[in-house]
């Protein structure tokens, strides 16, 4: 009897101590769980943390003096004007088509030896002719070889000289010491109105060969 009950108080006795170490466990593993949560924190966690520990601490720093940038602005460059190149070739063009104004243009004429160079000119009515280089010459118009009606004209000897002319036609010069020579020349102003007159003229020698220079340029234009 006594056997008996030492064996079952021992088995009772087993019993409850692992009963107790079984909840002792228990609580210890459930407190160590909750520990765990409350001060470890899981790596999402600690990488959130410190990603916004520095950005807040990013937007707290205030640059330097000397880390700050200067950012120095370019002062604008003008732009050249653009030009409308069509209008102005257009321009050029209606210039070039506008007739010459009267009087603006001086034809020259220079004495060169015993010639005139150019030995036939021309000029548009109200341009003028300068003679040049006259020393020892003059420049004289010759009877019969103007246009009818137009102003005869004879220069001083060894002066230089300028003429304008209005009237259109043939003017044939002379120089009058050297018309022996040959020495003289020609204006054309114009349409050569008096052409059929300077045929018809009955001249020979130097003034006759400058007739024929007139006659053939004015029969060419």
């Amino acid at each position: 009897m006594f056997k008996a009950t030492s064996a079952f108080t021992q088995t009772r006795n087993i019993t409850i101590a692992l009963t107790m170490s079984f909840a002792a466990a228990t609580l210890f593993t459930a407190c160590g769980s909750d520990d765990s949560s409350d001060t470890t924190p899981s790596p999402e966690t600690e990488m959130s943390s410190e990603n916004q520990s520095n950005m807040d601490t990013t937007e707290n720093i205030t640059p330097s003096a000397t880390e700050t940038e200067v950012v120095m602005e370019e002062e604008p460059v003008a732009e050249p004007e653009e030009t409308d190149s069509s209008a102005s070739a257009d321009d050029a063009a209606a210039q070039a088509d506008e007739p010459k104004s009267e009087g603006t243009e001086n034809h020259v004429v220079t004495a060169e030896g015993l010639v005139f160079n150019p030995l036939v000119v021309k000029i548009n009515p109200g341009d003028s002719v300068s003679w040049s280089n006259m020393s020892t010459h003059n420049s004289e118009s010759i009877d019969g070889l103007i246009p009818e009606g137009a102003e005869k004209w004879n220069s001083p000897m060894s002066e230089n000289y300028q003429r304008t002319f209005t009237q259109e036609g043939i003017y044939v010069y002379k120089c009058t010491p050297h018309i022996g020579t040959g020495m003289g020349g020609a204006i054309i102003v114009g349409n050569p109105v008096n052409l059929e007159q300077i045929k018809n003229a009955d001249v020979t020698g130097g003034a006759g060969r400058l007739v024929r220079k007139a006659i053939s340029e004015a029969e060419s234009m």
